[in-house]
């Protein structure tokens, strides 16, 4: 590969969904978009629609591909499961109020980086997935310049900020929905990886790293 070897990928948050409105976690539960917001995709449909993409990736749950048919309805999709939300396990659905004098939610609140809610999972195993889907797909790459859109979820988008050194913590970027951020990888030849070299909300200036 060579050194000026580029991949652009499009982080997208899903759409608002009756579960986001009520401030409940809203993980693995397949819950669809509510239609009568597709106004929060007027900011960001252009750009898309001006970026021609050789890959359009989503999460395999509703509220995802059909945001990325609400984007892209002329593009296929590549529904992968490793693209999921994290599961929130018995608190799908609870609110803050209902959890918060529970020992066990408080304890997650304090590290939920390594702490899973009860039948769900840490963030940790979160990235973990996130980081085998990045790791077979830049795998697979060769030198040409490629964009590459993702529709995911809140928990994942925060996952790759801090796998390639955006963020050093969970909350240090608000992620809203139907927004995101573009990342750029070069290809570095000497450590054979690729590296975020730069990046950008969508749609705002570039910024460095």
């Amino acid at each position: 590969m060579g050194a000026n070897s580029l991949i652009h990928v499009y982080l997208i948050r899903h759409g608002i969904t009756k579960y986001n409105l009520d401030r409940r976690y809203l993980g693995h539960t397949d819950e669809p978009l509510l239609y009568n917001n597709q106004h929060q995709f007027s900011d960001i449909s252009q750009q898309l629609a001006d970026t021609t993409f050789d890959y359009c990736f989503t999460s395999d749950l509703k509220r995802c591909t059909q945001t990325g048919r609400l984007l892209l309805n002329d593009h296929m999709f590549c529904e992968d499961k490793r693209l999921r939300e994290l599961h929130f396990g018995d608190w799908e659905g609870a609110t803050y109020q209902t959890l918060k004098h529970l020992p066990a939610y408080q304890a997650w609140l304090h590290d939920m980086v390594n702490i899973a809610p009860p039948n769900g999972e840490s963030f940790v195993r979160l990235r973990a997935r996130v980081n085998e889907f990045f790791q077979e797909f830049f795998s697979s790459q060769n030198k040409k310049e490629k964009n590459v859109l993702l529709v995911t979820h809140g928990g994942v988008i925060r996952a790759c900020l801090i796998m390639f050194k955006i963020a050093k913590n969970l909350w240090d970027y608000p992620i809203e929905h139907g927004k995101g951020f573009k990342l750029s990888f070069q290809f570095d030849k000497h450590k054979e990886e690729w590296i975020c070299n730069s990046w950008s909300e969508v749609p705002t200036l570039e910024k460095g790293l």
